[in-house]
């Protein structure tokens, strides 16, 4: 297996655990105080957007040329740290 292919598969992976964090803290808004749960809400679209964009940049990387998929991996990198702190930063909120 190439780097990209072992790279790919470790996105893909990062991006389905993401999306399991994602429902559970949609179950916990629920069950939150009505003004919490507006803001975490918000905050649940704003990871929505953040992981949509990351998986779009995946499935850039998936396309590109292994010349090209190196440059990709900074924008994916960049999408992911922040991804990762909205993550934690909603976490933080319960």
């Amino acid at each position: 297996m190439s780097k990209r292919e072992e790279y790919i598969d470790k996105l893909t992976a990062k991006l389905k655990e993401w999306d399991i964090k994602l429902e559970k803290l949609e179950s916990k808004a629920k069950k939150s105080k009505v003004e919490v749960e507006a803001d975490v809400k918000k905050q649940i679209g704003d990871l929505r957007i953040k992981k949509t964009e990351a998986s779009n940049r995946l499935e850039s990387l998936k396309e590109a040329s292994d010349d090209a998929w190196k440059d990709l991996r900074e924008g994916i990198e960049a999408s992911l740290h922040a991804l990762s702190a909205a993550f934690d930063k909603a976490k933080s909120r319960f």
